[in-house]
Formats: structure tokens, sequence, C-alpha cells
């Protein structure tokens, strides 16, 4: 909700000024019909119970907190509410600031943040298109599932918690937005957008052509680069001769897979059918390195035991790993691309992008590793 911010000592002085006026009106209206000490006693009263209910406080810009929803948060005048409860089981939240994790070293969106060295991806020095006040009133109602961790799951008390929860609540803070969030099933989500029940959706939805014909996406936020792994203070050369017959494991069937087949056709590819499998050929030195998608990679180099680290640099390729992380939104929506490029953008402007990716990843996976 919007409510504009004042200063808590001249809303007291207002407040009591205003009581006060209260207090001597009723006072001159009573003394036509009452004795002077009554009409004076009377307007005491007045003012007394008048007061609590006059503003008193200074008021900050706030948004729902996150909760559980047993209604229908937004309601759509074009779905019936048996018809929107049919298309999901899943629950509906708002959005809210409280509970964020705060840097240690400033406030957020400071200085510090915005010069953090983060790996951004939205180019800071666009200058950004002003979105449509009446969309800005409309509110947003977001979708995102609830299998995807790190990004986008459900914590011990139920909550949705994540990445992608987070930049939703600082998306629409930015925005001054009225917010909803709903977990639905993956499949559902281009529907519900495509039909106009849903805005858009943080979910990690790839932009691929499978789903062109009804979405369309923002500016990518993250990128989610290959990484090569290796066990802590082994010496890996990476290059194609570097590589030469060195065991690699890698989830088979997968782009990971196929990368490795293209641009490095001498390793001696491992396929594996999980990371676990992986982690522990590498540990037991089966294999000399893992190679895989960085943020999969990222719960064993971050792991207590501190066996494993990144290696070398990470590796783009939109063919083989895809563009990158965006919002996804209705295709014919061209407005709603202006309104979440522009939050996005500012966003990064201020540092609040690379302030979730320090509070939400232990390990940087942009950064290159000797």
């Amino acid at each position: 909700m919007k409510v504009t911010q004042s200063n808590a000592t001249v809303s007291g002085i207002i407040h009591d000024i205003i009581a006060f006026i209260c207090g001597i009106s009723f006072r001159l209206f009573l003394r036509r019909w009452l004795d002077p000490r009554m009409s004076l006693l009377m307007s005491v009263l007045v003012a007394f119970v008048a007061g609590p209910f006059l503003p008193s406080e200074g008021w900050a810009q706030l948004a729902p907190t996150v909760e559980q929803q047993t209604d229908q948060v937004v309601p759509d005048d074009d779905v019936p509410q048996d018809e929107e409860d049919e298309a999901s089981d899943g629950t509906s939240s708002t959005l809210s600031r409280r509970g964020r994790n705060q840097p240690q070293d400033g406030p957020v969106g400071s200085q510090q943040w915005a010069n953090a060295g983060f790996t951004g991806f939205i180019d800071v020095r666009e200058r950004p298109k002003q979105p449509d006040q009446e969309l800005l009133d409309q509110g947003l109602r977001l979708l995102t599932t609830d299998d995807f961790p790190p990004f986008n799951f459900r914590g011990a008390d139920d909550q949705p918690e994540g990445f992608h929860i987070e930049l939703a609540r600082v998306l629409c803070e930015e925005l001054s937005m009225a917010c909803t969030l709903k977990i639905v099933p993956f499949d559902e989500i281009p529907i519900l957008i495509a039909d106009g029940r849903a805005d858009a959706a943080v979910a990690g939805i790839a932009n691929s052509q499978a789903v062109h014909d009804k979405l369309a996406f923002s500016h990518v936020y993250l990128k989610r680069p290959a990484r090569f792994v290796r066990k802590l203070g082994t010496l890996l050369k990476l290059d194609k001769m570097g590589l030469k017959d060195v065991a690699v494991a890698v989830r088979g069937g997968t782009a990971h897979e196929a990368y490795l087949r293209t641009y490095f056709p001498q390793v001696n590819r491992v396929p594996v059918t999980d990371m676990l499998v992986a982690r522990q050929l590498l540990i037991e030195g089966q294999v000399q390195s893992v190679f895989g998608d960085g943020f999969q990679l990222l719960p064993m180099v971050a792991s207590d035991e501190g066996q494993i680290e990144f290696a070398g640099k990470p590796y783009y390729d939109a063919r083989f790993f895809g563009e990158g992380m965006s919002i996804a939104y209705g295709r014919d929506q061209t407005d709603m691309r202006t309104l979440l490029n522009y939050g996005l953008l500012r966003l990064a402007q201020k540092g609040r992008l690379a302030e979730l990716y320090a509070s939400h990843f232990a390990v940087d996976i942009y950064a290159a590793k000797d």
C-alpha cells in the first residue's frame, strides 16, 4: 500500500493543534446551551477522545508482509472464483521487505553495494523509460513455483523463500507497487499469463522457442554459466590440451555434456546421473574435475568441508546454456516490458541486485579462479 512519509515530531504537533481546535470549536458550540464550566469540561473530553484517532506517528512507504493467504488475493472480474481455484492448488502471498538480509557495512542500495564488483548483466548506463502511471496503480500479480532452490522454494515454515522471492519484493518496492505472489505448478505459468490471470512470473523460465507464442522476457538479471570444479589444492590446466584424457564427471545427456563434447573433445567424459554422484567421484579421486551449471555446483563448493573449489573461468554460451534468467510476461504486453525493465535497471543502478546476490549465494560463481 502507498503512504506518504512524514516527520513524527511535526505530525505530533499537528495532532495536538487539531485536537485543541476540536475542543475549542465544540466548547463554543456548547456555550449556547450549557453552563460555561460544563462546556469547558465537555470540550476537554472531546479533545481527549478525538486525539487517539488523529495521525500522530511518522509513516513510511510500506508493503504487506509475506504470509499465506486462504482466500484469493487478487480478484479477477473475468475469472470466477471456482475457476481460479481449479487453475492451481498453489498458495498466494503478499510481498514485503520485512526480514531482508541487510549488509553489515551499509544500508540497502548504498554506494558500497553499487560498487561491490558484482558481475551485472544489465547496462546501468541505460536511460530508463518511465512506466505508465496507470499500470503502476494497477499493481502486479506475480507467479512463481516452489521447486527450484535456491531461487524459489518453500522454507522450514512452508513460506516461499529464495532469490526470486526476494527479487519480487525489492522490485515492487522500487516501483512503489502493490504486489501479490502466487505459487503455482511450473507448467501452468504460460497459460495463466496468456489468459490474463497473472501479469508476470519470477520462476526461472527459459527464454526458448517453446514459450514464445505466449511469453516475452525482461532484461536478463542473472546468467547461468558452466564451471569446472576441482579438489582444493589440485592443479588443473583448463585448455583443450591440458584436459586431454582428464576424467571429468558431467551429467549425461545434458547441454553441459554436449558442450564438453564440442569444445573439449579430448576430455575423458564420465557421465553421471546427478551431482551427488559426481561429488563422490571427485572426493574419491576417480575423476579430476566436475563440469556443470555453476549454480548446481555451488552447494558442493560452499559446503562446510571446503574440499572443492571452482577452477578457471565461467563459460557463457546462449546456444547451450540459454540467455539467462529473466522475468516472463505476456507476449503482447509491451507496457509490462517497460515496467519490469525500468524496475530491474533501477535495482541494478542502486546496487540492490548486487546485494541480493551476495546475501543469497555464499560463493561468487562469476569470479574466475586460477
